[in-house]
């Protein structure tokens, strides 16, 4: 339940003599989470967010972003529950390995710490409680670069963490039920400056995502 997903800022594209990046994006995701004592619950989400990315020297990246969780919603057979807008954010380092010429993939290892918090609004009740969560990924990207400017991926991403909750006045711990997920995605290079990228994750967690950096 962090910012939007997508290797924003770790460009798949060659190393760039500009080292400063701030980024746009936007997402949507759908999961299931399961609640002690209470069993699965699905959650769908809507988050947008800023981000500030440094490239250091020695080709690492470093990246924090923040963002709005714009809502979503949890559901159980028996119950729905909306989720109010709240605040996202996240600390990313990454790195590229390979890749520098065009017949040799390229390898994108990126590791995420992300939360949020909010609140949800039980639907039959109205009754409103904070909810609050915290994520650890690591990503493993695989792709080429084409033409110096366009470059697919494929993704394997491991995730997990807690996530903190009431449900009818009682404290309960959470986690997700799929701890990894595959995605593919592009990362679109223009005039060495601006940056597209779309992403989107089809197995375990599901999700979408786009977004628009400029280096400098």
């Amino acid at each position: 339940m962090g910012a939007p997903v997508g290797p924003t800022g770790c460009t798949a594209t060659a190393e760039q003599p500009r080292p400063w990046t701030i980024g746009l994006s936007y997402g949507f995701s759908d999961t299931r989470l399961v609640f002690l004592g209470h069993g699965r619950f699905r959650l769908q989400q809507w988050a947008s967010a800023a981000s500030f990315v440094a490239a250091l020297k020695n080709g690492t990246v470093l990246g924090a972003s923040v963002g709005a969780l714009m809502g979503g919603r949890i559901v159980q057979p028996s119950e729905q529950w909306t989720i109010e807008p709240g605040v996202v954010w996240s600390l990313t380092a990454g790195r590229r390995f390979f890749g520098q010429r065009p017949a040799i993939p390229f390898l994108l290892v990126i590791g995420t710490f992300s939360g949020s918090s909010t609140r949800t609004r039980q639907v039959s009740t109205g009754e409103r409680t904070p909810l609050h969560a915290f994520d650890g990924k690591l990503d493993l990207s695989v792709g080429w670069t084409l033409g110096e400017s366009f470059s697919p991926y494929l993704s394997v991403r491991g995730f997990g963490g807690p996530a903190l909750w009431k449900i009818d006045g009682e404290r309960v711990l959470g986690g997700d039920v799929y701890h990894v997920s595959l995605a593919a995605g592009f990362n679109l290079s223009l005039a060495n400056r601006v940056a597209l990228y779309f992403d989107g994750a089809f197995l375990g967690l599901r999700s979408l995502g786009g977004g628009v950096s400029v280096r400098f």
